[in-house]
């Protein structure tokens, strides 16, 4: 059995159809959460209440869509100790009844899997700012993860009842929050399989709750985490590098103080990047994730002193301005061999046909 959970914020009797539809279809459990609607939408609720086979769970007032989220599951992770997983879909008309089934199909196939219902988001009748923000999402996600998800903002989700205490404890109370179920797949080591849905706007999506500002500005700071880390890496190694220049000339040649101070900025920096790619950027639970950390920030400390030394040497200062070019361009290639190295996990993706 997958449970079918709905979070409902002021629905309307499309939601009321919906229901009907999927009880109708064989969906033997609806969980239903009222997350703090307008008085308009009560009846809508009151309908779905004394509706058999449906639940309604109630937040006093709005809390957002993934603390919605997190209270129906749960609800279905106390209630329902059978369940293959609970499959999620929106309230304002964008899932059809046929594709939440199909997804709770699929999520009985793979019922460790996280099933994502993706839709065709590349066609001229798709409102610009959601082909946009898909597109961008879509690319930092693959360039933070390595996994190409078609549909990142799908939510309509298959998700294993064996993952849901993990899923349950992710951050995030709004729209962020199904961004971080995406995220934390890899570190959890679920595959993501995705299947092809109908693309359904209604009215250029004008039901739906997303605030085109606060809303991206939460979803997107969950991209700035692998930011802040590498910057807070950066302030420390350079700030390590200039007062270590300073010392070292007094002590060395200027080209040897500039390579030795390359090396111990980078040890110092590197521990305090280790510490917070483990624990904020890749969540790696690998033991051996600090050896091969360390074999990487030696090998890349290596190049960054010698390179930063010889330009010194050659254009007769600058170490400064060279220090911050060096490791520019060595940042890309650092963070992609950490991600596919040193913290790798064991997510992957694949694509079903709908």
């Amino acid at each position: 059995m997958a449970v079918v959970l709905i979070p409902a914020l002021s629905p309307d009797e499309r939601l009321v159809e919906l229901a009907r539809q999927l009880l109708a279809g064989g969906s033997s459990q609806l969980v239903v959460v009222d997350d703090g609607s307008d008085a308009a939408s009560a009846g809508v609720f009151a309908e779905l209440a004394v509706t058999p086979g449906c639940v309604v769970l109630h937040h006093d007032e709005n809390l957002g869509k993934g603390a919605a989220l997190k209270t129906g599951l749960r609800y279905c992770l106390a209630n329902y100790p059978q369940m293959a997983g609970v499959v999620t879909a929106d309230c304002d008309g964008q899932h059809t009844a046929a594709d939440i089934e199909r997804i709770a199909g699929e999520l009985k196939l793979h019922p460790n899997d996280l099933i994502l219902g993706v839709r065709d988001l590349t066609g001229a009748a798709i409102p610009a700012k959601s082909r946009f923000g898909n597109w961008l999402t879509r690319r930092l996600f693959r360039f933070f993860t390595g996994l190409d998800v078609t549909d990142t903002q799908t939510g309509l989700r298959g998700l294993p009842a064996s993952k849901l205490p993990d899923l349950i404890a992710l951050k995030g109370d709004r729209y962020e929050y199904e961004l971080n179920t995406l995220l934390a797949c890899k570190p959890l080591g679920i595959t993501i399989r995705q299947c092809d849905i109908d693309t359904i706007y209604l009215n250029q999506n004008a039901g739906t709750h997303f605030n085109p500002l606060l809303d991206s500005i939460r979803v997107y700071s969950v991209f700035l985490q692998f930011v802040a880390s590498s910057l807070t890496s950066f302030v420390v190694d350079y700030g390590c590098f200039l007062i270590a220049v300073a010392v070292f000339k007094r002590l060395m040649p200027a080209t040897a103080a500039v390579f030795w101070a390359g090396v111990v900025s980078r040890v110092v920096s590197s521990a305090i990047n280790y510490l917070l790619n483990r624990l904020a950027v890749f969540h790696s639970r690998s033991n051996l994730s600090g050896l091969k950390y360390y074999a990487l920030a030696s090998g890349q400390m290596l190049v960054s002193a010698s390179l930063v030394a010889l330009l010194h040497l050659a254009f007769g200062g600058g170490a400064p301005i060279f220090k911050i070019l060096v490791d520019s361009s060595l940042f890309f290639l650092s963070f992609t061999i950490q991600r596919k190295w040193v913290f790798a996990a064991q997510g992957d993706v694949s694509h079903d046909a709908g």
